[in-house]
Formats: structure tokens, C-alpha cells, sequence
């Protein structure tokens, strides 16, 4: 692994000058090749952006996985900033923005993320947002606990997202389908 740090002259948010940093780690992955982990934050105003960028490119591909047990959420799960995670069982379609940033995670990481997420929306959300926000939770915390069965999809159009265990299901991505 090579780290590298350099000080950025301003920061992108605040304008503050010597307070934002520029930090990376290059790794050797199995099955991605060498990966860029980077990281931008500002010491003064707490901007952080991180992105796990891949030096290469791959043939589309889709990952499917079902989660059968609690054991199943230390299943590791790495999605680029151009991969596409889906839940289907909990309605949940997380797609790439143009500030999307990559990750390295597992299903509880990812499951807590949707969490999180749907806290939010149930702020400003009404009466009927709120119990059905509250059920999805519910939900998710059945599939953390292996009482219910859920399944988890991962697609990159650059081929350089993955669900990484032996039942992750791989198949070639048709960017033709609509």
C-alpha cells in the first residue's frame, strides 16, 4: 500500500486557507486491481468527501445475493460512485448522483446506510410517510437479525462494483436492456 497527503491551497466549501487536506491510500484488491482511496476534508469547516476510485475499467456486471442470516451481514459489499445498490424487498433503489461517492463496506454497513436515509425522509414526512418509514425499519432490523429474508443487487455499468462471497451471484450487465 503507498499513502500520499498534500495540503490543498483553499478549502471548496468554506474558502479557508491551510485547513483542507487531500489524502489517499493505493491498494492492491483482490479482484479489482489497484484502487484509489481518497479522501478531502477541512479541518475548519468539516467538509469530507472520500471516493474509492478503481485505476481500470471492467465489463459491466450485476451481483445478486440473498441475505439468509444475521452471518450474512459481514458479506462484504464494494459499490464505485457508478454503482447501483437495490433492495428490492424493501423497495429501495440507491443510484449514482454526480457527487456519488464509492465505498467498501458490508450488508449491515449498507442496511444501516438505508437506515439512516430513511431517519431522514421520516423528518419531513406526514402522518402515513412517517408508518411507513417506521415499517421499512422495522424491516431491515428482521433482516439484520436473520428473521427475514431479503436480497441485495449490485450493478456498475464499469464493472468495478461487487458483492464479494461465494453465493454472490455474477452475471455480465446487458446496457442494452431498458
Amino acid at each position: 500500500m503507498r499513502e500520499f497527503r498534500t495540503q490543498i491551497e483553499r478549502c471548496p466549501v468554506c474558502g479557508s486557507e491551510g485547513t483542507c487536506y487531500f489524502t489517499g491510500k493505493i491498494h492492491e484488491i483482490p479482484y479489482f486491481g489497484e484502487t484509489i482511496e481518497s479522501l478531502v476534508y477541512c479541518t475548519a469547516c468539516g467538509f469530507r468527501h472520500s471516493d474509492v476510485m478503481h485505476t481500470e475499467e471492467k465489463e459491466p456486471a450485476r451481483y445478486e445475493f440473498e441475505i439468509r442470516s444475521a452471518d450474512d451481514m459481514t458479506v462484504r459489499v464494494v459499490r464505485s460512485s457508478t454503482g447501483v445498490i437495490e433492495i428490492p424487498t424493501l423497495g429501495v433503489s440507491i443510484y449514482p448522483g454526480p457527487c456519488s461517492q464509492g465505498f467498501v463496506s458490508n450488508i449491515e454497513g449498507v442496511l444501516n446506510r438505508v437506515s439512516d436515509a430513511i431517519m431522514t425522509a421520516m423528518r419531513d414526512a406526514g402522518e402515513e410517510g412517517r408508518r411507513t418509514g417506521e415499517e421499512k425499519l422495522r424491516m431491515i432490523e428482521e433482516i439484520k437479525e436473520g428473521r427475514r429474508r431479503a436480497t441485495i443487487i449490485v450493478w456498475d455499468e464499469r464493472g468495478l462494483s461487487a458483492i464479494i462471497h461465494p453465493r454472490a451471484k455474477r452475471s455480465p450487465l446487458d446496457l442494452n436492456k431498458p
